[in-house]
């Protein structure tokens, strides 16, 4: 039968390529040495190899809106290039340690990335006197005000803690394009806090994130590599129990790494969030081709071949399973091209290639090394132990109450999915951490304490006709500024209003119960000092273009995006309803934002994704089983439980964004692998058996390795679970649980379906 079976294959393929499946040592030597070279060629790229972490990059591409904020900071820069330095001391008004904070002020200052810094020691109240615009010192050591008086002066959860016992810093500094030479400005900061004498203290912001997320990088690939090839060792060598069955795979995972990470390095891709979890990923899909391979070759010599024919015949009979579940796991990944932001891009076509990559080595490889080297892999042990006998006593059981099979399968089915209802678009941001990380604790503590750490902007255009300083534009800003402080909830808002309220308050002596917007009959008198020199600094953060551009900024909690969403419409409307219009024209802008808009992408993207995958895979199937039934029967044991990852992630109360849409292409191009080779195997039975039989005998003879692999996927991806991403921690868990619910149903339920042949 083994031999109608394999002469059944070769008929079906041209001479050309039989001749050459049968190897020779020269043959051997040569596919060797070429995967060598190329091996070297790749390799010598790695040391080019450099981790980054770019905020910007998550922006969603070709958004109008990121246009406008591109236009935008050319203008003004941008507003997250700051760092918020906090030092905590017992009494913030302490003379000693106000000192001390001026000199590291100072110390601070020197540094020539540094643009400015502001201290609530040195905040400027505004006196006018018929010499001109005097200013003074809104606090002090000497003149200590109360909770109360910070209130008023708005310092308290702004410059000062509501703690009671810190205070910030706020730094600007230059935007920096190369990220060595921001990591240095950071640890220079750190090194002048340190040497200041300040023990407790917290620096954040933009450069300081992308340090950190650096440093994780660096931490959570080593980390995932050596768990996975712990994981890995483990298995084979309870799988195999032999040197060569532990040696040979592993070349093929090292080779494929090195072809993946060269091929990154000569692009010049950088290991960023999601590039970090590709390694690991290959790792774990490339052995599962490579066991495969060995345990049907070894089936084989069993069986009295020698080794060539056994070589020979095992490419023929898997080599076209292993071929279609490598387009398909690539096809998954590829698939996250319709998610409109760079890095998931990038990581799916990389990942994408490694598996492919994954695939040409190991049937280079493999046939080249056991041709050269010819014994078998596995060891045997002498064990009255039969896979054989196991697996059809629990295929009889299956046919015996399938009936009840299917049932429960159904119950759980619709169980399962019942939880779509509450899936929730939600984005934090700080994008791709875990809850419980340390850098979102710096995020809760300037929530808490600083009244938010979420950089809030707003651009307002006027036109030729319309002046900043008119009583309808004032109004327009003051409207604004109420709404958004109100139902928005922007702390700390910098608008033109702040240095009208100080020219008021200084028309009158200073006094700041007159520190409130002007009255329209009054502004004619207080515009007269809004363009002072002296108050030059405080215009150009907030106006450009000659007063036809302004910006208000502030501060916001980082409460999610679907909090978010709801109060960005909401201002939408009282822009176009009750502001916009007459001149004047104001629209949200940031990067905040931008962050929080990648939702308006996911579901749109991910059902592109989908469609995208399942029409390819679909495709491919057809092509290779040539049957319409077959096709079907592949995809349904893998369209459930992408239906139940979707209802599970509405149970557990996860949110669906841009960490967690990569899930369900991914998990339906690594979990139809088992159902492919199932059907594979079914469909060579079915060329001497009748339908009962081929599909016992594709039960029984794909059973072993199809938990095998399954064993690996789940093990492998168990590894992201100790991710502190949300992205590689939400992959690991959801790929876990795909793989044990196909693994279910192709070994349930996919036998019953193939028994409804007619």
């Amino acid at each position: 039968m083994g031999n109608q079976k394999q002469e059944a294959e070769e008929n079906r393929l041209p001479k050309k390529i039989t001749h050459w499946l049968y190897l020779s040592k020269k043959k051997s030597i040569a596919a060797l040495s070429i995967l060598l070279f190329i091996s070297i060629v790749l390799g010598s790229r790695i040391n080019e190899l450099k981790f980054n972490y770019s905020f910007d990059s998550f922006f969603p591409q070709g958004d109008d809106d990121l246009e406008y904020y591109q236009q935008f900071i050319q203008e003004f820069g941008q507003f997250n290039d700051f760092l918020f330095v906090v030092i905590e001391n017992e009494d913030p008004f302490q003379k000693d340690f106000v000192n001390r904070l001026n000199q590291l002020k100072s110390e601070l200052n020197s540094l020539k990335e540094t643009e400015s810094i502001i201290s609530p020691f040195e905040l400027k109240g505004i006196q006018i006197n018929p010499l001109g615009v005097n200013t003074y010192n809104l606090i002090s050591s000497k003149n200590q005000p109360n909770e109360a008086a910070l209130e008023e002066l708005d310092l308290l959860g702004n410059f000062f803690g509501r703690d009671d016992h810190s205070v910030m810093l706020l730094l600007s500094h230059y935007e920096f394009n190369d990220k060595n030479l921001a990591d240095q400005y950071y640890v220079n900061i750190l090194n002048k806090i340190k040497e200041s004498g300040f023990i407790n203290h917290m620096v954040s912001g933009k450069i300081q994130m992308q340090y950190d997320f650096t440093q994780k990088l660096e931490n959570e690939l080593g980390k995932l590599l050596t768990i996975c090839l712990v994981v890995i060792i483990i298995i084979l060598l309870i799988l195999f129990r032999s040197i060569k069955g532990l040696i040979l795979p592993l070349l093929i995972l090292i080779l494929t790494l090195i072809w993946t990470m060269g091929m990154m390095a000569w692009t010049g891709k950088p290991i960023d969030v999601m590039v970090v979890m590709i390694p690991p990923i290959l790792l774990i899909i490339a052995l599962s081709d490579v066991i495969h391979f060995v345990h049907k070759y070894d089936q084989l010599r069993e069986k009295g071949l020698d080794n060539i024919k056994a070589i020979h015949q095992t490419i023929l009979v898997i080599g076209k399973a292993t071929f279609l579940t490598s387009a398909t796991t690539a096809i998954g990944f590829i698939s996250l091209i319709f998610i409109p932001i760079k890095p998931i891009k990038e990581f799916g076509l990389l990942t994408a290639s490694g598996v492919l990559f994954a695939f040409v080595i190991t049937f280079l490889a493999l046939p080249s090394i056991l041709t050269l080297f010819p014994s078998s892999v596995e060891r045997k042990l002498h064990s009255n132990l039969s896979w054989q006998n196991i697996l059809t006593k629990i295929y009889n059981r299956l046919i015996k109450y399938r009936i009840a099979v299917v049932f429960i399968l159904t119950i759980l089915t619709i169980a399962f999915t019942a939880g779509i209802s509450n899936l929730r678009l939600s984005t934090s941001l700080i994008v791709g951490l875990q809850r419980n990380e340390p850098e979102l604790q710096k995020v809760a503590y300037f929530d808490d304490n600083f009244d938010g750490y979420k950089p809030f902007e707003l651009g307002i255009e006027l036109s030729d006709t319309s002046s900043l300083l008119s009583p309808q534009v004032v109004d327009k800003i003051a409207r604004l500024e109420k709404y958004l402080k109100e139902v928005y909830g922007v702390k700390h808002i910098q608008s033109p209003l702040n240095i009208l309220r100080e020219i008021n308050a200084g028309l009158n002596g200073g006094a700041r119960k007159y520190a409130v917007v002007p009255q329209a009959n009054d502004l004619d008198q207080v515009s007269r000092y809004y363009y002072s020199p002296r108050l030059s600094d405080g215009r150009n953060q907030i106006e450009a273009k000659d007063g036809r551009l302004i910006r208000m900024i502030g501060r916001t909690k980082d409460l999610g995006s679907a909090h978010y969403h709801i109060l960005n419409e909401e201002l939408g409307d009282f822009l176009k309803n009750q502001i916009n219009g007459n001149g004047f024209e104001a629209r949200i802008t940031g990067a905040s934002y931008l962050i929080d808009k990648t939702d308006q992408y996911v579901v749109s993207s991910l059902l592109k994704g989908l469609a995208f995958a399942l029409a390819s895979v679909s495709f491919f199937i057809l092509i290779f089983f040539r049957s319409i039934r077959l096709a079907i029967f592949t995809l349904i044991p893998n369209l459930i439980p992408i239906a139940i990852l979707f209802g599970l992630m509405g149970w557990f109360n996860i949110d669906l964004n841009i960490s967690t849409a990569i899930i369900f292409t991914v998990a339906l191009g690594i979990a139809i692998d088992d159902s492919i080779h199932f059907i594979a195997r079914y469909k060579l039975e079915g060329q001497s058996a009748t339908n009962n039989e081929a599909i016992k005998n594709a039960f029984t003879g794909t059973g072993k390795s199809i938990l095998v692999t399954s064993l690996i996927i789940i093990l492998g991806f168990s590894a992201f679970l100790s991710s502190g991403f949300s992205a590689s921690y939400y992959l690991g868990f959801f790929i876990v649980l795909a793989a044990i619910i196909a693994l279910v149903l192709d070994l349930c339920l996919l036998p019953i379906l193939l028994r409804k042949r007619t």
